[in-house]
Parts: C-alpha cells; sequence; structure tokens
C-alpha cells in the first residue's frame, strides 16, 4: 500500500531568531560583530542534514529560513556609525525594530504560504534555548492544527520539559534521519500509536509523555545525503556570500565547511560529545568527502577559497587520513582542521602540509597538567600541546588554541602563567573562553555539587539561556568571569 505522507516543513534560523527577539550580553557589543554575524547567518547544521535525508525519500518538505529568507544584504550587519568602542552596542541595523518586523512577519507569512501538516523545530544551541521553546508555543498558535516535531542536542537532553511546556507533539531525540522519517511514515497511515519507533518521546491516548528506547545509529554514514543536497533550500549560497564579505577569515562557514565523521571517542569534562554519541565515533568515506569538496569548489567561489573540517577526529583513523589527504590535495583548497595534539604526528604533519593544509586548531583548554588530568581529562599533557605547537610550525602550518577560564581547582595565577607562556612562545593566535556548563557534562554535575539551586540562577547566562557560567571561588560574579576572560585574551595580543 502506498502512504501520502504528510506535507512538512523545517525550521532553519531558529537560533538567530532568538539572538535578535533576546540581544544577549554581551554578544550584542560591537567586539563581538564577527561572533554576531555567524551566529545570525549560519543555519543548522542538524536540520540541514535532516531535510536532505527526507528529500531523498520523497517527504514534500520546505525549508522556511526565518534570517536567510529575509536578510540578504551586508549592510543589514555592518555598523553604520565608526568608532565606536569595543564595549558599546552594536548600530548594525540587524539590531533595529525594522529588521524585527520583517523577521516576525516573515515567520507568520511562511507558515501561512507554506501550510504544512507537520512542522520540524530543531533546538540545538544552548545560549537561547528557552527562546526557542517560547517559538515553538507561538508557532502553535499562529498554526494551531499543524502537528509539531522538536529535535536537536538540546531537545535529546530535554525531551521531557519541551513536551511539558505543551506545543511540542513529538520530540525526535539523537540522531534524528530515521526516526523523523519513520514518524513521517506513521503519521501518514494514520496511527495513534508511535510505541514503535526508537528513539522518539511522544503524547499517548491518555495524554502521558512517553519516551521510547533509544535508536541505534546508523553505521553506514554514507546512506544519509551530504548537506549539500539542499543548498538551494537553506540559501547557502546567500549565506556563504555574506559571510565571505563579513567575516572573510572564518572559520566552518555555510559553503566552506564540513564534518566528515559523527562522534568522538574522548570524555572531556565540558563536552556534550560523550553523553550524545556515546563515546563511539563512525566516519563518511573518502570519496563522500570528495563529493562534497567537488560540489562546494563548483558552486561557491566567493572569497579566499579556504575549507574547515569541523571535526575534531579528523586525524584520529590514520588509515582513514591518508586515503583523506590523497584526495582532497586534488581540489585546491587551504585547508584548515581542528584535532588533538596527539594526533600531530611527524607524519601527520607532513602530509597536511603537501595537501594544502594551512592551519590546526587545537583545544588546548588549559596550560596546568593536574587540571587536564583531574578537571579536563585530557589524555594529554601541557607538554604535548606546546611540543605539537612548535612541530606545526616547523611544518609551516599555522597552530590555533582554544583555552577554558573558570576550570575547578585553576588559579589566576595559573592562567596569567599561561598567557606568560603563549607570549613566551610567540603564540599569538589563542583564546580564552570563559567555563560554561550544561546538562549532559560532567561538569555540570560538578555545577550542581557546587551551588545551590538559588545561586546557581545567577549564573545562567542570560534569561533564555540554558547554559551556566561556572564562576568558581576565584571569581565572584559571572560578569566578574567573562571581564577576566576578556583580559586574558588582550594580554595575548598585547
Amino acid at each position: 500500500m502506498t502512504v501520502k505522507l504528510p506535507k512538512a516543513a523545517i525550521i532553519s534560523d531558529a537560533w538567530g531568531f532568538g539572538l535578535m527577539e533576546t540581544k544577549p550580553f554581551p554578544l550584542w557589543q560591537v567586539r563581538y560583530w564577527a561572533i554576531r554575524n555567524k551566529a545570525l547567518v549560519v543555519p543548522e547544521y542538524g536540520a540541514m542534514y535532516i531535510a536532505a535525508f527526507l528529500k531523498s525519500r520523497g517527504v514534500d518538505l520546505e525549508v522556511l529560513n526565518l534570517m536567510a529568507d529575509v536578510f540578504d544584504g551586508e549592510e543589514w550587519f555592518r555598523e553604520t556609525e565608526e568608532g565606536l568602542p569595543d564595549e558599546a552596542i552594536s548600530s548594525a541595523p540587524i539590531g533595529g525594530e525594522e529588521a524585527l518586523r520583517l523577521m516576525r512577519e516573515n515567520l507568520e507569512a511562511s507558515l501561512a504560504r507554506a501550510r504544512p501538516d507537520v512542522v520540524l523545530f530543531p533546538i540545538s544551541i544552548y545560549y537561547v534555548a528557552l527562546h526557542a521553546r517560547e517559538l515553538l508555543r507561538r508557532i502553535k498558535e499562529m498554526a494551531p492544527g499543524v502537528l509539531l516535531v522538536a529535535g536537536g542536542v538540546y531537545s535529546t537532553m530535554h525531551p521531557r520539559e519541551i513536551m511539558e511546556d505543551g506545543a511540542a507533539d513529538f520530540v525526535v531525540r539523537g540522531e534524528g534521519e530515521w526516526t523523523a522519517l519513520e514518524l513521517l511514515q506513521a503519521l501518514g497511515r494514520g496511527e495513534s500509536d508511535f510505541s514503535s519507533i526508537p528513539g522518539l518521546t511522544w503524547r499517548d491516548g491518555a495524554g502521558r509523555v512517553v519516551g521510547n528506547p533509544e535508536r541505534e545509529r546508523e553505521r553506514e554514514l554514507d546512506l544519509f545525503p551530504h548537506i549539500y543536497t539542499v543548498a538551494d533550500e537553506f540559501r547557502i549560497g546567500r549565506r556563504h556570500r555574506l559571510l565571505k564579505a563579513l567575516n572573510p577569515l572564518d572559520d566552518y562557514i555555510p559553503g566552506a565547511g564540513f564534518l566528515t565523521s559523527r562522534g568522538c571517542p574522548e570524555e572531556c569534562t565540558f563536552c556534550l560529545d560523550p553523553a550524545v554519541w556515546k563515546r563511539k565515533v563512525r566516519f563518511h568515506s573518502p570519496a563522500y568527502v570528495r563529493e562534497v569538496l567537488d560540489y562546494c569548489w563548483e558552486n561557491f567561489t566567493e572569497g579566499e577559497r579556504s575549507f574547515f573540517f569541523g571535526d575534531a577526529t579528523f586525524a584520529l583513523n590514520r588509515p582513514r587520513l591518508r586515503a583523506l589527504l590523497a584526495t582532497v590535495k586534488e581540489v585546491p583548497y587551504t585547508y584548515h582542521i581542528q584535532t588533538r595534539a596527539d594526533s600531530l604526528t611527524p607524519e601527520v604533519l607532513e602530509g597536511l602540509r603537501d595537501s594544502g593544509f594551512g592551519s590546526v586548531a587545537l583545544g588546548a583548554e588549559s596550560l596546568d597538567d593536574r587540571i587536564l588530568r583531574e578537571v579536563v581529562k585530557k589524555r594529554t599533557t601541557s607538554e604535548e600541546i606546546l611540543g605539537a605547537v612548535r612541530a606545526a610550525r616547523s611544518c609551516g602550518l599555522n597552530p590555533i588554541l582554544t583555552f577554558i577560564a573558570g576550570l575547578p581547582g585553576e588559579s589566576r595565577a595559573s592562567l596569567e602563567r599561561t598567557v606568560e607562556i603563549l607570549r613566551a612562545e610567540g603564540i599569538r593566535e589563542a583564546t580564552f573562553f570563559p567555563l560554561v556548563v550544561f546538562r549532559g557534562t560532567e561538569l555540570y554535575q560538578t555545577f550542581l555539587r557546587t551551588f545551590p539551586e538559588e545561586e546557581r540562577e545567577s549564573m545562567r547566562l542570560n534569561h533564555w539561556s540554558e547554559e551556566f557560567c561556572f564562576a568558581s571561588d576565584e571569581f565572584g560574579s559571572m560578569r566578574e568571569l567573562i571581564e577576566y576572560t576578556e583580559c586574558l585574551n588582550d594580554a595575548i595580543r598585547a
């Protein structure tokens, strides 16, 4: 029997929509213009994967781009006043009332035009996750007969709360391609019992929230069409053009970035990957990656021809890496990766250099060995990190480091020693970020044990956030940690 699948729409840019409506501190300060531009323009890549898979399976799916369908010119994102201090509020028109009006009108008009039976709504970014949950309720009011399906990383970690808000009819947990398709097929058959669909949270006939067992991860990643098969639907050409003009040297922008794997084998205590991926890794084949590179090279040509591989496991599997390097060198991008310091053996570095790679980003987190070992659980040492930096430089690659300020037990003196070491090594491309924690990470459990509930609320990054700034004994408040982090970054570049 042929099943008529319901007409579906998937929301893109809910994250950018939330940023524009909430304008959280400090993102709308002039100093953060590049980060803000990227946050507003980059789509949810998880939504692209879902859309690509559903499209390949014959689903009638429309993409509703809440930002990219409205703001297609650089003038929306550039400052209109010159000489504003870094701490001033941005003067870019994207922060004004006219931009808000156009964006809200576009949402209502898009829903009215598309008239979907089902709306798929990704929530992956914790920074304004509570706004996304509120937006779900607003969409329910705008389209009361539509079934709402939440998905994404945040939805995976908070399915019951989302269901208890009352707007969502379903939550797709974990890797969503097969679960979303099976749900649409069940709806097409007119079913009301969804207990046989792994990875789904739903509400039964009595109104009870039911969480089905988890879905086993797809082993053959190449079964999923790559994200650029839905490039037109997500306006990737427009997004690429904007970001190449606004943030010409930024990493992992649409049309110039890709993840060649899913998952991570590590257990870093600040990271969600151990909870989401269960320390398992699966890889796309070199042929699949080459297909992506060829498509992007031919279709997204603005600006510097660079490409960023966003997965931290890029150099993990050595036989695969050798095959990858052999194929990527045939597409003449300048490539950039992030990886672990202990992955950068002389053989790997020489292979990267000879295949057109320009930089390697390392998540160092700290140069205090006790913090790395006991707090972060990084399985590396400060000497390995610095040795990798020196080795990368000797091969003509540019090392880029990131650190976390505020890790439990790390003093200001330790952080300032790190800055001194970086300056002595001549490392200027290094950035500190304040420690933020969220449900699913090991450090979040430490946060819960450290602070009573009434104190935790004061550490919420903003009113709409589900991220908490872990202000340890070294810092009296969230604001103090954020400002100290800015001082560390200024000191590196002084």
